[in-house]
């Protein structure tokens, strides 16, 4: 029997089971929060020390499997609905609203240390000797740009990939789930595994989202204080400003993904390029644009040999929570990243889908990191030292803050950068809401509103537990923790694309 003629089975309640299970942790997150986030650092310290040899190429396979169906003869003009089926959005929209789901407040967060983090931490950088300033520079904003660049937007990729085909060329749900489902659905294990599957991923969206929450949450309280000089970032404030948070990212889930998510995106992306431009323009431009370079170059000569190093005789330490925990971050969104991108991407082709959820936002990215995190890099090794300092004392959230500082107008784009990480976080969670109210939908397909308001909820109850503890690792076990799972489903995803590809072929060019 094939998998068309399958009988119709109702859908297990997956919005009862996951909502009962996320909320106990929610209750818990609030009761005693450094249980959760303690508890969780400690598994994810272990699965990643036992099997680092398996995330680190994962990334390098997604672009490769992405390539493949891209510039395939066969498959790349395949369209996404059909071959009548016609774009909802512009390629514009498109793009913001792709980018504001899949990265989001990280960038603001991480922009301005994270090169500080490779370049004082990581083998290749002031701990390696024999290498020159220059060399050690070099190697930490490769490092950063490696870790944010195409490797992360592939995995995204892969995912919006595999649920927009499946979705549109097969009418399955839009899930984790109904790619294995549907492809393998004459293997007795697929079905159990698609309940199991679509389960961890809601478990996984809404721990990840959570951190994210967080981490906004504290950015937000920091830039408060510094602008104003009141104590913005106690627990209680910092509370405040979750709960106002939580207003706007509910109001966004239950608005229509055109004028809610849409919005949001579109204006929270031109302020980020406003903010770009400036700290481009003012600060040292010739550094930025050398920088740029360079990091183009990097990216072409090292993505490989960065994809299978794994430092085996240093310190695990910067391994374990910097490009393993990342890796891991990234595949735990890739659930909803990839049910929002099926969403919004209709009458696109394999081949436009491939590059432009690519090759755009790591275009982007490049220069973003080269800009914020180059800045703390030439203020280290040449200027004050004062960025790096203030990163190294733990003061993360404020290290942006100070960067503005640094150049003209600071008086407005500091009050601007807080609207950023509105902009950023709003439309992450939003996105993320909606998802969830796709996957625990009667059908699998639809938005349904009151349950994407329940799960916005959920997530800022566990985003409590890390505001209170605080911590960077807790920030990124709690985002990382449940998307070890989905360390093996990405494999069967690439395993059911590729079946699926080549079973539809010869129906698609009779078409």
């Amino acid at each position: 029997m094939s998998a068309q003629e399958n009988p119709p089975v109702k859908r297990p309640n997956y919005f009862l089971w996951t909502s009962l299970l996320v909320g106990l942790m929610a209750v818990t997150a609030v009761v005693n929060p450094t249980l959760l986030t303690g508890t969780i650092a400690a598994v994810s310290k272990f699965f990643y020390l036992k099997f680092d040899w398996l995330i680190m190429w994962l990334p390098l396979l997604a672009f490769g499997v992405g390539l493949a169906v891209a510039l395939s003869p066969r498959f790349g003009n395949i369209r996404l609905g059909g071959k009548d089926a016609v774009p909802e959005y512009s390629f514009l929209s498109w793009m913001n609203m792709l980018f504001t789901a899949g990265i989001g407040v990280g960038i603001v967060f991480f922009g301005p240390i994270e090169a500080l983090w490779h370049y004082f931490h990581s083998p290749i950088g002031v701990q390696a000797a024999g290498l020159t300033e220059y060399q050690k520079v070099e190697n930490a904003m490769s490092l950063a740009l490696h870790v944010w660049g195409i490797p992360a937007w592939s995995l995204y990729m892969i995912a919006g990939l595999v649920m927009a085909y499946f979705t549109y060329q097969h009418k399955t749900e839009c899930t984790p789930a109904a790619p294995l489902q549907y492809a393998f659905s004459h293997k007795k294990w697929a079905k159990p595994l698609g309940v199991i599957v679509t389960g961890m991923a809601i478990l996984s969206i809404a721990m990840s989202v959570s951190s994210s929450i967080a981490m906004a949450s504290v950015q937000i309280a920091s830039g408060l204080k510094i602008i104003t000089g009141f104590s913005f970032d106690t627990i209680a404030w910092k509370a405040v400003v979750l709960a106002a948070l939580a207003a706007l990212y509910t109001a966004g889930a239950v608005l229509p993904i055109n004028k809610g998510m849409k919005f949001l995106g579109d204006w929270t992306i031109y302020f980020s390029v406003l903010l770009l431009l400036f700290v481009f323009a003012v600060g040292p431009t010739h550094y930025f644009l050398s920088t740029i370079a360079v990091s183009v170059g990097n990216i072409l000569t090292k993505t490989v040999h960065h994809s299978f190093e794994l430092y085996m005789f240093h310190n695990r330490d910067w391994v374990v929570w910097y490009p393993m925990a990342y890796w891991v971050w990234w595949v735990t969104w890739a659930p909803f990243v990839g049910v929002f991108l099926a969403k919004i991407s209709k009458g696109r082709t394999l081949r436009e889908f491939v590059f432009a959820s690519v090759m755009v936002p790591s275009g982007f990215i490049v220069i973003w990191f080269s800009v914020f995190s180059g800045f703390s890099l030439l203020d280290t090794v040449e200027g004050t030292g004062r960025l790096a300092e203030i990163a190294n004392k733990g003061d993360y959230e404020g290290t942006f803050y100070y960067l503005l500082n640094m150049l003209p107008l600071s008086g407005v784009t500091k009050p601007l950068t807080i609207v950023l990480f509105l902009g950023f976080i709003v439309t992450t969670v939003t996105s993320a809401a909606i998802s969830l109210g796709i996957m625990t939908s009667g059908d699998g397909r639809s938005e349904n509103k009151f349950r994407a308001v329940v799960w916005c909820v959920f997530m800022t109850l566990i985003s409590y537990a890390v505001i209170f503890t605080g911590k960077m690792e807790g920030i990124k076990a709690v985002g990382s923790f449940s998307g070890f799972p989905f360390v093996f489903v990405m494999y069967l995803w690439f395993a059911a694309l590729w079946r699926q590809l080549n079973r539809d072929v010869p129906r698609v060019r009779k078409e």
